[in-house]
């Protein structure tokens, strides 16, 4: 079910309160919300599947691109839930979706917003003459409304939201404004999911979409550009960056997207460290790689690849690729790197196989203790041998090398006979 209307009618405010959290960023700025956003809802004992969308005719260097975006939505959909707002009485803009929304032939429900109290209600029915019934007034900020709202979105649906099968895994697209990390997400996906244009910060809220990778059910995550601190000034950029930021706690694996045609700069190894810091595996994809050519494309891995895992020789090496999200060119890869790095983020190592790659570690003939104590990341208690000065780097260097554990962080803790220092 789509949720529509024009800019600031409060659309991204009801998503948010139907779906019990601020999942839509919002704001008084029109066009806020650009991509199509999804969250299950349950209304009535019903299970709906609910759609935030772009503001119609919000104008601006990106207005067409989300128009064309809102009318593959709303033609995919079941139903629709047309927004209007009481402070405003009905636009040429409303006519022309509407009349779409009619030719359409699909289940609309019309909804007047930003009625805060009766007094408003009166305002709501000049919305009439949309052609689309009566409206019901309901304030999204106040919940008004809300017990009938559910009631009728829950007759209005022609069926029930299959559920997406459980994600056994999450990859979150990380990196820079304008470095291409839209365009790949479309790519792994094979689909126009995230909104693309050569405007910097075209990304606003995480968009995420399921997808089935080697086997396995994954969740994407596409993610505003994160800019440096000293460069942020709007509000929505701000929250649009937290967000990005904040999606790597439950990330299993980060791809860190990077322009190909720029120098590398120290942020770049900021929201790297963020990824290691967070427990997730890392990959590397270097972005518009058709812009160079074939002999300069070779000579830019040959220095970044060992350039990038001299700067994190905590996760050993992790994948390096070079990639085009607009050619196609080194997507199959990365699938596969995405695959690899889930799968050894999840590595368990028996208990005979940690205590014979423990005996081989030089102490004068005194052993160490090792057990594992968690995957994903993989975390393990070291107990080195009574007297022994001991470094974690080299137990996750010993650990990683005989496990291939590279790619992903290793977590050492002391125990036993090891005093505190």
């Amino acid at each position: 079910m789509a949720i529509a209307g024009r800019p600031n009618a409060g659309k991204s405010t009801l998503f948010n309160r139907l779906a019990g959290g601020a999942l839509s960023i919002t704001s008084s700025q029109p066009g806020t919300t650009r991509d199509w956003l999804e969250a299950g809802v349950t209304v009535e004992g019903r299970t709906l599947r609910l759609a935030d969308s772009a503001g119609w005719k919000a104008g601006g260097a990106l207005g067409a691109a989300m128009d064309a975006g809102l009318r593959r939505g709303l033609e995919a959909a079941d139903a629709i839930l047309y927004v209007a707002a009481a402070d405003a009485a009905p636009h040429p803009d409303d006519l022309e979706l509407t009349a779409f929304l009619r030719a359409l032939g699909k289940p609309v429900q019309l909804v007047c917003n930003k009625c805060d109290s009766a007094a408003d209600d009166p305002a709501a029915w000049e919305h009439s003459r949309l052609g689309l019934g009566a409206p019901l007034p309901v304030s999204a900020a106040r919940s008004r409304g809300f017990a009938e709202l559910r009631m009728r979105l829950a007759g209005l649906a022609t069926r029930e939201a299959q559920p997406d099968p459980p994600a056994a895994a999450r990859a979150v697209i990380l990196g820079q404004p304008n470095v291409g990390k839209s365009s790949l997400f479309n790519a792994l996906l094979q689909a126009e999911r995230s909104l693309v244009h050569d405007l910097p910060g075209t990304t606003r809220d995480p968009v995420r979409a399921p997808a089935r990778l080697a086997g396995t059910a994954w969740e994407l995550v596409d993610t505003a550009g994160v800019e440096r601190h000293g460069r942020l000034a709007e509000a929505v950029y701000r929250d649009a960056q937290r967000r990005s930021l904040a999606s790597l706690e439950s990330a299993d694996v980060c791809v860190l997207v990077m322009d190909l045609t720029v120098p590398l700069v120290r942020h770049d190894l900021r929201l790297a460290r963020a990824t290691i810091d967070d427990g997730a595996a890392l990959g590397v994809a270097l972005n518009k790689a058709d812009l160079l050519t074939a002999k300069d494309r070779t000579r830019v891995v040959a220095e970044a690849m060992p350039f990038l895992n001299d700067r994190f020789p905590g996760i050993g090496r992790f994948p390096v690729l070079l990639t085009s999200a607009t050619a196609g060119d080194g997507v199959d890869a990365l699938r596969n790197a995405l695959a690899d790095l889930h799968r050894v983020r999840r590595t368990r190592i028996s208990a005979a196989d940690l205590a014979e790659a423990a005996h081989d570690w030089p102490t004068a003939g005194r052993a160490w203790g090792v057990r594992q104590e968690g995957v994903a990341p993989p975390a393990f208690v070291v107990m080195p041998p009574p007297h022994t000065k001991a470094d974690p780097r080299f137990v996750m260097n010993r650990l990683r090398d005989r496990f291939g554990l590279h790619g992903v962080p290793i977590r050492v803790r002391w125990g036993g006979r090891r005093r505190a220092t």
